[in-house]
């Protein structure tokens, strides 16, 4: 019995003989296939800018670093997310507190976050930035955060790392792509094999801004440029006929080593080709579960706003286990001995000892109201309906 797993890649041979051209190539990284890359996901995206690196969770941290948030700010997470989003803030030194979510789409509450906005400005402490997370595909409110940001001038990155191929519709009725809108400061995207393109591991952020597309660049490769026009040392950098001197460059700032390979890059482009044929059959996933889980008793699926085009990296169900009559670690178990993977997306950040200390979880009863009753169940375009139906009787025979 094949065992279906709650997410898995899709590697074609059009994907294997793009990475097998790289490595007959003369470059294999930060070569032509990185450029390439970026330029594709900025023709994707609809975002001018687009710089790749090593994966989504140092992703985050360009976006930190490139947004200028040190210790001593303040920056606003939602408590159900993967812990990177939050441990991008305290990677620099700042603090994190956490706005609760919307109960209905999971993903951040606007509300939430402006009450959190007012008590740091009472505080002394405005936020320097927020992040918001499309969790399991779901844009975030994108034209509250947008009035938001208008309102209390914060940096805002969108972690978008579920949601790439995702749009939304804004009050007038036009349509964005994920990453199109110029608004979010920062939109960033994780390439890890269970989302919808993978390159193992990889990740990208898009910018309208071409500063810190520059900033970006420069985290990215050790604060290292060899742009002619940035050095600071005249001497050094050039010869006495003017001309810059072939050896040189400037590390002008800390950097990291968050570079891509071009093979990772090849096969991440090759992958973006299909991002359409992805998105569409994990809508058409989702719809299935949607109507063959229909009239289970005490199994709920969260809402989908109007106008939000949800790019179902996850198929999250929420099921009422003490109603049920069993705990979560059996239906787990019981669908695990038919073959089917689950998962929870996710603990709520406030939950993990390290956060703990910082923020109590009554602060976000709809995330731990939410956590109670989250499982994510098998979402993949290499699904095939026969693998819906087992999915869906198996959850049938372990819930009723």
């Amino acid at each position: 019995m094949k065992f279906l797993p709650y997410g898995h890649q899709q590697i074609s041979d059009e994907d294997i003989e793009a990475v097998v051209r790289v490595l007959k190539s003369d470059y294999l990284t930060q070569g032509p296939a990185v450029e390439s890359f970026e330029t594709a996901f900025c023709g994707a995206t609809g975002a001018p800018y687009a710089v790749c690196c090593c994966n989504g969770t140092a992703a985050l941290h360009l976006a930190a670093l490139a947004a200028g948030i040190v210790a001593g700010d303040v920056v606003i997470v939602p408590p159900v997310t993967f812990v990177a989003s939050a441990n991008c803030v305290r990677f620099t030194g700042a603090e994190v507190v956490f706005a609760d979510i919307d109960r209905k789409t999971l993903t951040m509450s606007p509300q939430a976050c402006e009450v959190q906005l007012q008590r740091l400005i009472e505080k002394g402490t405005p936020a320097k930035a927020v992040v918001t997370v499309d969790l399991a595909g779901h844009p975030c409110d994108m034209q509250a955060f947008g009035e938001l940001k208008k309102k209390y001038h914060f940096i805002w990155i969108q972690d978008a790392c579920h949601a790439v191929g995702g749009s939304w519709t804004d009050k007038s009725g036009r349509v964005w792509k994920i990453g199109e809108w110029p608004v979010p400061d920062f939109t960033v995207y994780s390439f890890h094999p269970v989302k919808h393109i993978t390159c193992g591991e990889g990740g990208m952020i898009t910018t309208h801004r071409p500063g810190y597309a520059g900033d970006l660049r420069s985290y990215r490769t050790h604060g290292i440029t060899r742009d002619p026009g940035c050095f600071v040392s005249h001497d050094l950098g050039f010869a006495p006929d003017g001309k810059p001197n072939p050896w040189y460059y400037e590390m002008q700032e800390l950097g990291y080593n968050y570079r891509l390979t071009d093979m990772q890059a090849a096969l991440a482009e090759s992958q973006l080709s299909r991002l359409p044929q992805f998105i569409s059959r994990r809508r058409q996933i989702a719809d299935y579960y949607r109507h063959h889980l229909k009239g289970i008793k005490f199994l709920t699926f969260p809402e989908v706003a109007v106008g939000a085009g949800h790019a179902y990296h996850l198929v999250i169900i929420e099921l009422n286990f003490d109603r049920i009559g069993k705990s979560r670690a059996q239906v787990m178990n019981e669908l695990k001995d038919r073959g089917i993977g689950t998962q929870v997306h996710y603990i709520p950040i406030p939950m993990m000892p390290y956060y703990a200390q910082s923020c109590c979880m009554a602060e976000v009863p709809e995330s731990m109201d939410y956590y109670r009753r989250a499982l994510s169940i098998p979402c993949y375009s290499g699904l095939t309906n026969a693998d819906l139906s087992r999915v869906v009787s198996s959850i049938r025979e372990v819930v009723e």
